[in-house]
This record gives structure tokens, sequence and C-alpha cells, in this order.
């Protein structure tokens, strides 16, 4: 496992919860956080595909299997995330014949800052 997928993994530990048809998550990522190296220097802004395999890794976690991205069907992202600032993680799936598709949301201070419609498979 990556230095990447082991601190999202960590930073995941003991904090899903289910509610509403919707699983959910609390985060915040540190100035040691290895998704911020590069992206900025200046300002650290937690990268999009950082919020997609958050994503991912929920799901797994939750249904304790292994899955492969097959597409971003949408991925809209409408505010930063800086580093040390809370912000909840939504997804809900359902699975087809297709894969498992995979709403997700991150909202900072009540407002919702990405929205991705992702297809998930099994591997």
């Amino acid at each position: 496992m990556s230095l990447f997928d082991e601190q999202i993994s960590q930073l995941l530990e003991n904090k899903l919860e289910y509610q509403d048809n919707n699983l959910i998550a609390q985060l915040s990522f540190d100035k040691n956080f290895v998704g911020f190296k590069g992206h900025f220097p200046d300002r650290a802004v937690l990268p999009g595909v950082v919020m997609i395999k958050v994503m991912t890794r929920m799901y797994e976690m939750h249904h304790h299997k292994q899955t492969l991205l097959i597409q971003i069907k949408k991925a809209k992202f409408i505010e930063p995330i800086f580093e040390d600032t809370l912000s909840s993680f939504f997804i809900k799936s359902q699975e087809t014949d297709a894969g498992i598709n995979l709403l997700g949301k991150v909202v900072k201070s009540d407002k919702i800052i990405a929205k991705v419609s992702l297809i998930l498979q099994d591997v």
C-alpha cells in the first residue's frame, strides 16, 4: 500500500458513520499529508483526485472490498480545501450490472464544495 493510500486509510479509521442512506466521514488533513506535496507550494490545496480517492476508500472500507475506478461521470470542485480544514465527505452507492454507482459530495461549513459521480468495479 502506498503512503498516500495508507494516510487516507488512517484518516478514515473509526470515522465512518452511516446515516440517512449516506456514508459520512468528517476529516481534516494536516500539513504533512502527502496529498498536499506540490499542490501548491505557497498555499497547500487538497487536490480533487484526493477527494475522489477518499470517497472510493470510504466505500471500500465500509464494504470490506477493493474496487477499481472505472469512470468519473461528473466531478465539480467549487471551493478549495486547505490544510487543517474540517470537511464532511458523504457518499451514496448503488450496485448495478454496470458496476457500483457512487455519488459523493464534500461539505465545508454547511456549504457543498465538491460533487462527484463515479462508477467503480469490484476487483
